[in-house]
């Protein structure tokens, strides 16, 4: 008997392991691997993933058949299933939910309910619920309870049954075209006649050196400048054919670029070019930390080693941090490659996604750019992968399956005998005591590559003298206020870095000293003055702004803190017709709306582009010679043994916005801790002290990259079952580990309620512990389903925060 192992579509602890079907006659000679089947479990059907074909001799069970297959091609290839198998262990997921991750989001399934007669039922039943058909789909709100009542009695009767459908969602979008319909003689006939308009003579014309085209009704109408009544006059005269087409959504095509070539590479560029290209040439499964100050000319090594990849006959990936850096980024790689690459982030519709995926898989295209999750893309025979900005933390996928693109990359690389290139001018502490051991290469390129451009001059700025001297709350201290009006009248640009969005951090009663809090979260509110309302960045939630206090019904109702929709009221105040720009959640979430707000700033349209982190990385404007932070110490004190270095790259980045054009260069740091550590080296742009400070600091604490972490938690949304079960966690896992594993906790986690959850951890911290892999899969089988249906049980490895 031929087989199937299929993972089916349920993520649950006791259908992590293939299930086994027989494959039926009709498929026996089709190739099953990596395909999407319909198969029978329980007494529904489920949508299910095959992973494995092989031979069954067994005949004291019976196997329940595949019943059909769901798509013309594979969705998952060799390497696909391997990296799937790999990852859900890696990680203490369930395969499942890694393959879902793998896919784009219109490979899952929509399941629809029904009902259907399978004996004798009466014919007003038949009528009035059936319409008269066999069988029809189910959604309970159509009906009345008392309808309801006399199916849910035929189906104990066993006169109809419920079934379960799988709807395709990975339909391709098609659209109607126009096509030629006449032949040479037809038109020329045409052309002899009198009574022709101008604009059919132009559309006639136009058909007669356009044979075989297709053409949607306004495309032609904008190509011929005639009306769209011309274009469908012709299709009733059968001149046009009207069809159906599949439309390829790519977002990269609508692009407008000209074509650029290589530039001459500097000193420092050719060194770094010169090692990798030849471990590419090689076929050398190598890694390379890239070290490169801002500004160096990391992006331009990056498209001629590109170059070489594909000239090789191999595909390349390129992976960006967050969706903020894609708009320059793939201008341009698109503008050195053209159409040979495509794009893959979060900000891409699900067709658009789908698109760029089966684009790729068929092998259409040679280069992918994206964030986080392009990771997976289905090239094949790839020769490079660079992660840019490798020490970015959005590189981890903080819900199940929480992997870091890293890992991935590295994994893929090594099954393609590729090469990695991880680059960064603040690189993560992993990163660079990695290459300090000799398990990465390091390179470094240590000068701008611009000619004569330099670092910028940076100051720092002690806010508590500002406070001091102006007596009042003030984000804007004297010096940073009159640079950016400098830079107004000079006409060139400013960035503002603020990493705290809203109008201020909360809003409290001077009287009582209440705070209105998120019901979801237990976290103060956030004010934001555009949408007159205060809300919860965490779960969404929302409400009024008190006129009075609720608790003492004082009027006395003050705004406290900080956030971008602030700051540019107050500089709109102070500087007069300075124009900002804001970019933070709040003003990109409509499509497109970020490309616009960067395409803008780069015309010079305004004169401040004022943010969050989104401002820090990547950007490059060569008009920009200022760079302000207004409040260095955000985030400096949060309870992370990483905000420190989380600090230190932000501001260095950030700094590194500045004079990159040849122009002088200039950043001021505001800070209330002139003497901290991390901001004195940010400033000094010292990331080589930094790291000895940091890694000395690590060292004492038993931190990563001296100790291995993983983190174990439980939620619930009762708070008591929810502590017990984590308490039983640890009983469970103690005696397990080895004696030099540290055990912290457990305790409620820094932010111990959230989204009506509570959440407990335990941190692991080792460096060899041979039990701690079998003692966390038997945590997850074993222990997982004792747990309530309502409490769950995670296992992060390696987390980048422990907020």
């Amino acid at each position: 008997m031929r087989t199937a192992s299929v993972i089916v579509d349920l993520p649950t602890r006791q259908t992590n392991q293939p299930f086994t079907y027989l494959i039926p006659d009709d498929l026996l000679d089709f190739n099953l691997l990596g395909h999407r089947v319909r198969v029978p479990f329980g007494k529904r059907n489920l949508m299910g993933y095959v992973v494995a074909v092989g031979q069954s001799e067994r005949s004291d069970f019976q196997l329940k058949k595949i019943e059909s297959i769901i798509d013309e091609k594979p969705v998952l290839n060799s390497e696909m299933l391997k990296l799937s198998e790999w990852l859900s262990n890696y990680v203490f997921s369930y395969r499942v939910q890694v393959i879902q991750t793998i896919l784009p989001n219109a490979f899952k399934p929509k399941y629809l309910k029904g009902l259907k007669i399978v004996d004798q039922v009466p014919e007003k039943i038949k009528e009035n619920i059936f319409l008269n058909n066999q069988e029809i789909e189910f959604l309970p709100k159509n009906y009345t309870s008392e309808q309801i009542k006399v199916i849910n009695s035929l189906i104990r009767q066993g006169k109809i049954v419920q079934t379960t459908t799988i709807q395709k969602k990975n339909k391709g979008k098609k659209v109607k075209v126009l096509s030629n319909n006449l032949n040479d003689n037809d038109i020329a006939t045409n052309l002899n006649k009198k009574s022709l308009s101008d604009s059919q003579k132009k559309l006639l014309i136009f058909l007669s050196g356009h044979r075989d085209g297709f053409f949607q009704v306004k495309e032609l109408a904008e190509i011929l400048d005639i009306s769209k009544s011309t274009i469908l006059t012709a299709e009733k005269k059968s001149w046009l054919k009207k069809s159906e087409v599949r439309m390829t959504r790519n977002p990269v095509k609508k692009i407008a670029v000209t074509k650029t070539n290589a530039v001459e590479l500097n000193s420092d560029q050719k060194k770094v070019f010169n090692s990798v290209e030849s471990a590419i040439t090689k076929n050398e499964n190598k890694t390379f930390l890239l070290e490169g100050i801002t500004g160096s000319g990391k992006t331009e090594v990056y498209l001629q080693l590109i170059e070489k990849t594909i000239a090789q006959g191999k595909t390349a990936l390129l992976l960006v941090p967050e969706i903020a850096l894609t708009p320059q980024m793939i201008r341009l790689v698109k503008s050195r490659f053209l159409d040979s690459v495509a794009l893959l982030h979060s900000g891409l519709s699900d067709g658009e996604r789908l698109d760029q995926w089966e684009e790729i898989r068929d092998g259409k295209i040679k280069i992918v750019i994206g964030t986080r999750s392009a990771v997976f893309s289905p090239l094949t025979n790839i020769g490079l992968i660079i992660m840019d900005e490798e020490h970015e933390t959005n590189y981890k996928q903080e819900d199940n399956p929480r992997y870091h693109a890293r890992d991935i990359a590295l994994w893929r690389a090594k099954y393609h005998q590729a090469v990695t290139l991880l680059g960064s001018a603040t690189p993560s502490l992993e990163s660079r005591a990695r290459a300090q051991k000799g398990i990465f290469k390091l390179l470094t390129m240590n000068h701008r590559a611009v000619s004569g451009a330099k670092l910028p001059d940076v100051s720092i700025v002690d806010m508590r003298e500002v406070w001091q001297k102006e007596h009042a709350d003030n984000d804007f201290s004297p010096t940073l206020l009159k640079k950016i009006e400098e830079r107004k009248e000079n006409h060139e640009q400013t960035i503002l870095l603020l990493n705290r969005r809203g109008f201020s951090s909360f809003v409290m009663c001077r009287n009582c000293g209440y705070v209105p809090r998120c019901p979801n979260c237990n976290l103060s509110l956030t004010l934001h003055m555009g949408s007159h309302s205060l809300k919860c960045h965490y779960c969404g939630y929302e409400e009024a702004i008190p006129k009075k206090c609720p608790v003492c019904g004082s009027p006395q109702i003050r705004y406290v803190g900080t956030g971008t929709e602030k700051i540019e009221t107050k500089l709109n105040s102070l500087v007069n017709g300075i124009r900002v720009a804001r970019l933070d959640q709040d003003t990109t979430k409509r499509k497109g709306s970020l490309e616009k707000i960067l395409r803008d700033f780069g015309k010079g349209n305004y004169d401040v582009l004022l943010g969050t982190q989104m401002v820090a990385k990547g950007l490059d404007f060569p008009d920009v010679t200022l760079v302000g932070v207004i409040n260095a110490d955000i985030g400096l004190n949060l309870p992370d043994f990483r905000s420190g270095e989380k600090t230190f790259q932000l501001l260095t980045q950030v700094a590194g916005r500045s004079g990159r054009a040849g122009k002088t260069g200039e950043v001021i740091i505001q800070t209330f801790n002139p003497d901290n550590y991390a901001i004195k080296l940010a400033a000094d742009q010292n990331y080589e002290g930094f790291y000895k400070t940091e890694m000395s600091i690590r060292h004492i604490a038993d931190y990563s990259p001296y100790y291995y972490t993983i983190q174990v938690g439980i939620d619930g949304p009762d708070q008591f079952p929810a502590s017990r079960a984590i308490d039983e966690v640890a009983e469970f896992i103690k005696p397990k580990l080895a004696k030099e594993t540290i055990v912290l906790g457990p305790t409620p986690k820094a932010i111990a309620k959230l989204r009506n959850r509570y959440y407990f951890q335990i941190i692991l911290k080792y460096k060899k512990d041979p039990n701690i892999e079998s003692t966390l899969s038997e945590l997850q089988t074993v222990f997982g389903e004792k747990l309530p249906k309502d409490i769950y049980l995670s296992i992060d490895r390696d987390p980048v925060s422990f907020i």
